[in-house]
């Protein structure tokens, strides 16, 4: 019997400090300079979050609080329209979507979840993130994203490290590195459209 209660009250403090770790970061869920400074603040109870075949990504959180990076953009184009799509709900606590100007870590654009208004937004050249902003938000659904009509996919990992071994590799002659990579790439997408 002591056994049990020993085991039940370790379990009721687990929880509680779970508890109390997602909801360290409720406070700031309405300040600006905390949501846009590029870093990933956040508690989560659960998260599964995957690319789907589709081209949507698929999220669902127990509880989540704070902000986190779904994705980052760029944009070469002034004027390029930005649509994001949502079928995530909040079942508790609140959330909203994010853009992000992470050249001047300002605040473009908010969506609460349950909104019915339309998640579009004008956007001049240069590089944006998607964030996603909870307080202690139970969800559930998908997300897509548009470029002037045009479905971004969620799976750009490969392109991301590519872009930051040229950078680095500039101006040293190292060509290997990019035909390496290139060749992941192509391995990747025959195994993307054999799945």
């Amino acid at each position: 019997m002591k056994k049990q209660s020993w085991f039940l009250l370790l379990a009721t403090l687990f929880t509680a400090v779970l508890l109390c770790g997602c909801s360290q970061y409720d406070g700031q869920y309405e300040n600006t300079d905390f949501l846009t400074d590029g870093m990933n603040h956040y508690a989560a109870l659960m998260w599964v979050g995957r690319t789907q075949k589709d081209g949507s990504y698929s999220l669902q959180t127990g509880s989540f609080s704070g902000v986190h990076t779904l994705r980052s953009f760029s944009v070469e184009k002034d004027q390029t329209l930005c649509e994001v799509t949502s079928t995530l709900t909040c079942s508790n606590g609140e959330a909203k979507l994010l853009v992000v100007d992470t050249g001047d870590d300002a605040l473009v654009a908010q969506w609460p979840l349950d909104s019915e208004e339309s998640m579009a937004v004008t956007l001049p050249a240069g590089d944006y993130d998607l964030r996603i902003a909870g307080k202690s938000a139970k969800m559930d659904g998908e997300i897509r994203m548009a470029l002037n009509g045009e479905p971004m996919a969620w799976d750009g990992v490969l392109d991301t490290v590519k872009e930051t071994l040229e950078d680095v590799l500039t101006g040293t002659g190292e060509t290997a590195v990019s035909e390496v990579i290139d060749s992941l790439q192509e391995a990747f997408d025959d195994e993307q459209n054999a799945a």
